[in-house]
């Protein structure tokens, strides 16, 4: 059974809607789903950053230089700069930012798998303890007729008194089992309430039945280790560290902005009395180069070279471990489906033989 859940998990893109609704109260799925918002908010930088930069001030200064008197002007800036060109940097970060966001979704689809493939053994288990509580039902039940058909044989004298024990103590085995299965399912209940995030079992819903299905489409399906989101992460992971690498190497390249501004000044700063005559307008353009930065760009590109090859060969890793893993899963599947055949096989006959053993029991 977890066999199946597994590679039913490896080859399907778990989803909100996949689950059924069932996840959409998982505080954990809800914390990543926010991480995710959060990152894609940073997107779209390549296009801010072209907006202008803002800048307002005003205020009121009272001053005193030396001997003088005592003096209060006002004072006050609005200025504009405009981001022309920065060597191609913004570009590349705008494509961290992306990454980033992508990051935040393989983490949110890789939580909604963990989370989902929980659910899913938990219940499965469940639906299992519930078919051999019918089936335990079941033979207390049968048990019970035979035991009153032993209790009138050994009052006839056909049968001993032991045979009647025989069934005493096996309806007391019986109760102790159901006594175990319905223990076991309040746990895994309990265990399940908080990853549907429910307060109580009133809630939980299973389905009756639990049958072999005849299904060789799964055995068949094509799968790639790409579709693993914790490859599609890494991959990512290295993308965003190589943009990260380019950018610092580009520490040298200029950066132009245009910029302009209006400035008013106060007698401290301008020896006028008039207040027209300490203010400015200007407008002008500046290219800006960095010179020399110590190495330390050097050093951290170098850093973060090897931080991108160390995702990309785990990535590669993974994928290999994946595929793997698939493989052996889908074996076991095969396995496992041949002997449910053989199973099967020997319940029928089982059937026939207890059904032909209380027939000559009757007989006595």
């Amino acid at each position: 059974m977890y066999l199946f859940l597994s590679l039913i998990m490896l080859i399907t893109s778990s989803t909100y809607a996949q689950s059924d609704g069932q996840l959409q109260n998982n505080l954990s799925i809800q914390s990543f789903g926010k991480a995710h918002e959060a990152e894609k908010v940073k997107t779209g930088f390549l296009g801010r950053s072209f907006l202008p930069y803002l800048t307002f001030e005003l205020g009121q200064e009272r001053f005193q230089t030396g001997k003088y008197q005592t003096y209060s002007n006002p004072y006050g800036m609005l200025e504009a700069r405009f981001n022309l060109f920065r060597g191609g940097r913004d570009k590349l970060e705008s494509g961290i930012r992306d990454h980033q966001a992508k990051i935040g979704s393989f983490n949110l689809d890789s939580v909604v798998r963990e989370e989902l493939n929980k659910v899913r053994k938990l219940q499965w288990q469940i639906i299992y303890n519930n078919e051999l509580i019918k089936i335990i039902e079941d033979e207390k039940g049968e048990n019970a007729r035979i035991k009153d058909q032993a209790t009138r044989r050994a009052k006839s004298g056909v049968a001993t008194r032991s045979d009647t024990l025989e069934f005493t103590i096996y309806s007391s085995e019986l109760e102790e089992a159901l006594e175990s299965l319905n223990h076991e399912n309040k746990i895994l209940k309990i265990a399940l309430m908080p990853l549907l995030g429910l307060e109580s079992e009133e809630g939980l819903r299973f389905s009756q039945s639990l049958e072999h299905q005849h299904d060789e489409e799964l055995l068949r399906k094509k799968f790639s280790s790409k579709q693993n989101p914790q490859v599609a992460r890494l991959n990512s992971e290295y993308e965003s560290f190589d943009l990260q690498k380019k950018s610092i190497n580009r520490w040298w390249t200029p950066s132009l902005d245009l910029y302009g501004g209006y400035y008013l000044y106060t007698l401290r700063d301008r020896d006028y009395l008039a207040i027209r005559e300490r203010d400015d307008r200007v407008v002008g353009l500046r290219l800006t180069f960095e010179l020399f930065d110590g190495l330390r760009s050097y050093n951290q590109g170098t850093s973060t070279h090897y931080q991108a090859e160390a995702k990309k060969l785990m990535a590669r890793h993974v994928e290999r471990q994946t595929d793997a893993q698939y493989l052996m899963y889908q074996e076991d599947m095969k396995h496992t489906h041949e002997v449910m055949h053989y199973i099967e096989d020997r319940i029928k006959k089982s059937k026939d033989y207890l059904k032909v053993t209380l027939q000559e029991y009757d007989r006595g």
